[in-house]
């Protein structure tokens, strides 16, 4: 069987004699193989290309936002640094006028509706310190030095006396190392570390009432020792069992049967 071939023919512009040339088929054929390969892999390799620029121009999108984030972190630390210098200017403040941080809020609400400044007590023991017509007898006299009628440290009522929640006491909010003063002249029955009230001092006033402080940072009068009312007797501490921060556990006991104190503090 012959082969086939394919005839070329170039005619130039000009009289020059024409040149032809003679392709055989299969030549023909790996050429036209050659030109699809060729067309494919240029097909591919723009698409490579392509793919190559939207990598460029989302990595140069990515270079601008995290620039952008960069700055935002910035601004966000700075905002940071002055939370802190507020958060250390509030306890400077706290400190001053001496109030006190509570996460609970119903103490929150105790502490705002029955502070030391605007409490009056459902029931309050009524003590005439003047006497009638301004004169008092020497038995009178000795009975109110011996009442316990005072405030036993400054601060804010943050835990208030309750049976019904076994808390025989009031729990008064200070800064620590506040001073605590003796409600009322008596004899020192106990001054000593409690597990659970931490340093407590107990007063006897040899009236059928005692008193106690809890919590203390330090001890100041000792066992056996007679106070008068308003003798600072230790300071304001947290020491036992206390996870609400410095404050004074103050219990009034009359005959061993506890009472609320609130009934007995005179402002």
């Amino acid at each position: 069987m012959s082969k086939k071939y394919y005839t070329i023919q170039i005619i130039p512009e000009n009289s020059q004699k024409t040149k032809q040339f003679r392709i055989s088929t299969k030549w023909f054929f790996l050429g036209k193989i050659a030109s699809c390969l060729f067309i494919i892999f240029l097909v591919v390799f723009i698409i490579h290309i392509g793919k190559i620029n939207t990598s460029l121009i989302r990595f140069e999108k990515m270079k601008v936002t995290n620039a952008q984030l960069v700055k935002k972190q910035a601004n966000y630390e700075e905002l940071f640094s002055r939370l802190d210098s507020l958060w250390v200017l509030e306890h400077k403040i706290q400190n001053i006028f001496e109030t006190y941080l509570e996460n609970d809020s119903n103490k929150i609400n105790t502490i705002i509706d029955r502070n030391r400044f605007a409490h009056t007590p459902s029931e309050k023991i009524n003590v005439d310190f003047e006497g009638v017509h301004g004169w008092q007898s020497a038995e009178e006299k000795a009975r109110l030095e011996h009442t316990p009628d005072i405030i036993p440290t400054i601060g804010i009522i943050s835990k208030k006396f309750s049976r019904e929640n076994e808390h025989l006491g009031t729990d008064i909010a200070a800064s620590m190392g506040n001073p605590v003063f003796a409600t009322a002249s008596g004899v020192v029955e106990s001054a000593a570390n409690d597990k659970e009230l931490g340093n407590t001092i107990i007063i006897d006033h040899k009236n059928g009432y005692k008193t106690s402080y809890s919590h203390l940072k330090e001890l100041k009068t000792k066992k056996g020792r007679n106070v008068k009312k308003g003798d600072v007797i230790g300071t304001v501490g947290s020491t036992g069992k206390s996870s609400s921060g410095p404050h004074l556990h103050y219990t009034i006991m009359k005959l061993d049967y506890y009472q609320n104190p609130e009934t007995f503090f005179n402002y």
